[in-house]
């Protein structure tokens, strides 16, 4: 019969109070580093684990943190932050449930309305198509955390991939390797140049490669531009399409993985070589872009801060840690440089 392991036999092993070690395990932010590590290898050593029921129970909550994301396909981006946010939850004794989307409004509002319902504690997501201000008359003051909003003037705590930055760094990539005729697959349409005030992921990707080439001293102009949905099959078909027709593009960026890595098979489909014949970079970081042949450069968002970050804010508002105005934090990001844009060694 196994002997059932205490916050009191936790607190001997550790050489602290229990209260300390209660404290150490909900992640309160007046516990050193050092007392925190002790306590967790202690609970380790023991092999103690958090009655989750028991203390929510306790303080009316539910442990449970829903994930709202628009795609969960191995091309997509969030695919992999799944992973992440799953730890990044479990690290503070929370359960984590993941809804898709596709972006359509009234399943975004459906998530909120879960919210309001009380099967969860709070939110991280991604509102798509419905605007912060929507969010926030369903969200009855709930706890949520929105992944990337680029409001002048945010409602919620936000997670944000630096996406300009981002697709800026790409492009420095292609003419770094000899590029001067390139474009932005995934440009914004002229609807979308004035929704939201421009503050949009694609407005974005579209203003950190313009920045790029006019400081390289080359044309970005609309030629450069290529609207196309960001899609794995959006990206074959428009792959095929240069095939058939031709290019004078030297290199292209686009505006995520999905993207690039259709476009890389619908040109090999027309007898294109990448990166012989065209360097193309993705920007985002799905794994499953390690593994296709070429493999796939691109700039790769730190999924593990992303989801700390973000998580980290939306427990600091469930917990009562935070009360104060909205923050914005932004996730990391690098470059992998891989075959698909010529690079010489796998970074």
């Amino acid at each position: 019969m196994s002997v059932v392991v205490t916050l009191k036999d936790v607190a001997a092993e550790a050489g602290v109070s229990p209260a300390t070690v209660s404290y150490a395990l909900r992640g309160g932010q007046y516990v050193s580093d050092r007392t925190a590590k002790k306590v967790r290898e202690a609970a380790d050593k023991l092999g103690y684990t958090t009655n989750v029921a028991a203390r929510n129970l306790r303080y009316g909550k539910t442990g449970v943190i829903e994930t709202v994301v628009r795609g969960l396909d191995l091309s997509s981006f969030y695919a992999r932050m799944v992973t992440h946010v799953k730890k990044a939850c479990a690290d503070r004794g929370y359960q984590s449930l993941f809804m898709q989307t596709e972006m359509e409004s009234d399943s975004v509002r459906e998530a909120v309305s879960t919210l309001n319902n009380q099967s969860c504690d709070g939110l991280l997501l991604d509102v798509g198509l419905l605007t912060p201000h929507a969010v926030r008359s369903l969200s009855q003051n709930q706890a949520i955390v929105l992944l990337d909003d680029y409001s002048a003037k945010p409602l919620f705590d936000v997670i944000q991939v630096p996406r300009g930055e981002m697709t800026k760094l790409a492009t420095e990539h292609l003419i770094a390797l000899g590029c001067r005729n390139i474009a932005l697959l995934g440009a914004p349409g002229e609807a979308e140049r004035h929704l939201r005030h421009g503050r949009t992921s694609a407005m974005l990707h579209l203003k950190g490669f313009t920045e790029a080439m006019e400081e390289a001293g080359l044309d970005a102009g609309p030629e450069h531009q290529v609207q196309v949905f960001w899609r794995y099959f959006t990206g074959v078909d428009l792959g095929r399409d240069m095939a058939a027709r031709g290019f004078d593009f030297d290199g292209v960026v686009c505006c995520n993985d999905a993207l690039a890595l259709g476009l890389i098979r619908g040109l090999a489909d027309g007898g294109v070589q990448v990166p012989r014949d065209l360097k193309v970079m993705g920007v985002d970081g799905v794994s499953i872009g390690e593994f296709t042949v070429p493999r796939l450069s691109t700039v790769a968002v730190d999924m593990e801060d992303l989801a700390q970050k973000g998580i980290g804010m939306l427990v600091d508002r469930i917990e009562g840690k935070y009360d104060g105005k909205p923050r914005t934090m932004v996730a990391k990001y690098a470059l992998a440089a891989r075959e698909s844009a010529g690079d010489a060694a796998e970074g």
